[in-house]
């Protein structure tokens, strides 16, 4: 059913999302096709130049076809004269598909794919698509799957098995199931499992080149880093006993691997101390029985980072130079997980510590997307966010400065699908227009005075994220053109560049300018005002939603107090009284800064109003608080400075005669107190 509003949306999507949102206007006709001053430009041969157009007439919207050469679908029928358009119709223009909704309710994303649409897939005339072959596993790291997935598109005959080198699969599958080792200690044991395997060897360790606490003060008297035994397995009943040092030695001279045999007679070849510290017996019964042995070196680049140490005893197999082969290349697979996993524990200690560390900065710098206050007004911005936040289209936000317009477009960010991506905040009218384009899209080097080096833009830094642009009623028109050409999905080039750059950007706008009374003025552009107010949200001034004052003040208390751990505990029912009755110019911002100063200020357990020092200064564009009208039965013939007396004689009761501190709620100096007592005489002198 049509709403009472004229206002409607058209909602462009591509597969099984949105891309953008347009809103309609009664006076406005929207024009769809190839051109780009169209308002919704379409990139595609088989759209006109002017292919469509959508209009209101009569009391309702409708669309016609502009004599395209390829045809206006709605709902999959092509239309020939203008067709009223109902909730829910999807118009098609080339590849091109808009959804026509009253409302954004109306339509809940992800919206389902039309395949009532014509369809633009072509094929080349003569073939016929078919799926040739189904494989779930690779062949190489799972030979048996190769039998029972792959099938012959013919006769559905399994492909016969090709053969692969026995050496080299069962390395690829090493490789990838150490790959999928969740730390060093597994992935060294699995390796060292499937070599032995391998080769038939029954002993042998894994150990990392790593110098004790000790040696990293002083060396050791032979120059060689200690070994730390990462992992060993042994499968005859014995202790694993780790390399000798000048094997050691042999293997960091030269950066080889070695393989030795005929080693049982000479204890410098064979290894040192077991690593169960055993007796000296079982030392020498390790030197008799050892026969050959393998050491290869794991290496990154040149340096190496470890070794593999595999030996044979008396009765079994010698070690060959096939196994060296085998051992030295699970060396170096071994090598690179080690580093991957070396390196991603490295990373996961900074980005946790980096978390912390942001978590901690947003609590101190106030910027945590926490919604503060009971008001109906703020629950209304807050579900308005929740709505719009998955969608893709671009927001306007509203309000006046300080009432929190940012902490609204985070939010939104957040409920975005966009919500893991950078959030990037500008304030527009903070820079000059030279500085607010280079900080917008990035400049090159030597670009201007002053550039020596590439810098990346805003935009740039925002890619797949949300740009947040405020006070976007600052930009010269200059810039605005080119931030249009931005929002319309095209590609900008950094100041001094020519290179043609496209980014995946959200745009939240925010301004507290009348935006309407600019474009009267000649000094925003129609067109951009246009693209930009698809949804607007205003944000509540803090004197609309008195009932938060106070929850907020009490907030950014405690935060001042958990800084410090002193300071006032709460505020005064005066203080707090007053807080209710002032009009808040400065908005939340105002609140934040009046509650430190009394954070400040206080000397006692609770802040009172004249420490909160309110101003009251009457910004432009703002109503100032009316003073309540008296009737008839209230009114008394007062003259001014009756009416000043009675205030000084009430504040210097409220401060139980303290001149200074009642000075100070009166907002004069001191000796102009003293000068007005002393006028009065009577009773205050």
């Amino acid at each position: 059913m049509q709403p009472n509003n004229l206002s409607a949306y058209l909602i462009i999507r591509q597969g099984y999302r949105w891309t953008d949102v347009f809103r309609l206007e009664s006076g406005r006709p929207l024009i769809i096709g190839r051109a780009s001053s169209n308002e919704i430009p379409v990139a595609d041969e088989r759209s006109s130049r002017r292919h469509a157009e959508v209009f209101f007439e009569e009391g309702s919207w409708k669309v016609r076809d502009l004599g395209s050469r390829n045809g206006t679908y709605v709902d999959g029928q092509r239309i020939s004269e203008a067709k009223l358009l109902a909730a829910g119709n999807q118009i098609t223009v080339a590849a091109c598909r808009l959804t026509f909704a009253y409302s954004l309710d109306e339509v809940v994303p992800p919206l389902e794919w039309d395949e009532t649409a014509p369809q633009t897939t072509q094929h080349t005339q003569g073939e016929i698509p078919a799926i040739t072959y189904r494989q779930s596993k690779s062949s190489i790291l799972d030979p048996a799957s190769l039998q029972l997935d792959i099938k012959s598109p013919s006769n559905s005959v399994p492909v016969p098995h090709r053969a692969f080198p026995t050496v080299a699969t069962e390395l690829l599958q090493l490789a990838f199931e150490v790959a999928r080792e969740p730390n060093i200690q597994s992935a060294c044991e699995l390796a060292l499992n499937r070599l032995m395997q391998s080769t038939g060897c029954k002993t042998g360790g894994v150990l990392k080149l790593e110098p004790s606490a000790d040696e990293k003060d002083q060396p050791s008297p032979t120059g060689l880093p200690g070994c730390v035994v990462l992992a060993a397995l042994q499968r005859n009943g014995k202790a694993y006993h780790p390399v000798a040092e000048p094997l050691i030695a042999n293997v960091l001279r030269d950066n080889t691997a070695i393989l030795a045999h005929n080693v049982h007679a000479d204890s410098h070849l064979v290894g040192g101390q077991p690593a169960s510290a055993n007796a000296m017996s079982s030392q020498a019964s390790h030197v008799m029985t050892t026969t050959s042995v393998i050491v290869a070196p794991m290496r990154i680049g040149e340096q190496i980072i470890g070794m593999i140490h595999l030996y044979s005893r008396l009765g079994e197999s010698d070690l060959t130079p096939e196994h060296l082969e085998i051992t030295l290349a699970v060396a170096d697979v071994l090598a690179v997980s080690i580093d991957n996993l070396t390196r991603q524990q490295t990373l996961e200690v900074k980005l946790k510590s980096s978390r912390s560390r942001i978590v901690e900065l947003e609590l101190q710098l106030g910027q945590s997307a926490e919604w503060i206050g009971p008001s109906a007004a703020l629950r209304q911005v807050r579900d308005q966010a929740q709505r719009v936040g998955p969608t893709h289209a671009t927001i306007l936000i509203r309000g006046e400065s300080g009432a929190g317009k940012e902490l609204v477009a985070r939010a939104i960010h957040d409920f975005s699908q966009r919500a893991n991506g950078p959030f990037v905040a500008i304030n527009c009218a903070a820079l000059t227009s030279t500085l607010l384009e280079s900080e917008l899209f990035g400049h090159e080097k030597g670009s201007f005075t002053g550039a020596v080096e590439r810098k990346i833009g805003k935009f740039e830094q925002a890619h797949g994220g949300t740009i947040m642009l405020d006070e976007l009623g600052e930009m010269s028109l200059e810039i605005q053109a080119k931030f249009l050409r931005v929002l319309e999905g095209k590609a900008f080039e950094r100041v001094g560049g020519n290179k043609p750059i496209q980014v995946d950007v959200r745009v939240i706008a925010a301004t507290n300018r009348d935006l309407e009374q600019a474009v009267r003025e000649g000094q925003f552009r129609s067109d951009l005002y246009f693209r930009l107010r698809v949804i607007e949200l205003r944000v509540p001034a803090l004197r609309q939603r008195t009932e938060d004052i106070l929850p907020l003040a009490e907030y950014f208390l405690a935060q001042f107090r958990s800084k410090s751990g002193h300071g006032p505990s709460g505020f005064t029912e005066q203080a707090q009284l007053a807080m209710q009755k002032y009009h808040w110019p400065g908005n939340v911002r105002e609140l934040r800064n009046s509650v430190e100063r009394a954070y400040v200020l206080a000397t006692g357990p609770l802040a009172g109003p004249e420490d909160l020092a309110l101003s009251y200064l009457q910004v432009p564009g703002q109503e100032s608080p009316k003073p309540a009208v008296p009737t008839s039965d209230t009114y008394q013939e007062k003259t001014i400075d009756a009416l000043e007396q009675e205030h000084i004689e009430a504040t210097l009761e409220y401060t139980n005669g303290q001149k200074n501190r009642a000075a100070a709620i009166l907002g004069i100096e001191r000796s102009t107190l003293d000068r007005k007592i002393k006028r009065f005489q009577g009773p205050l002198g």
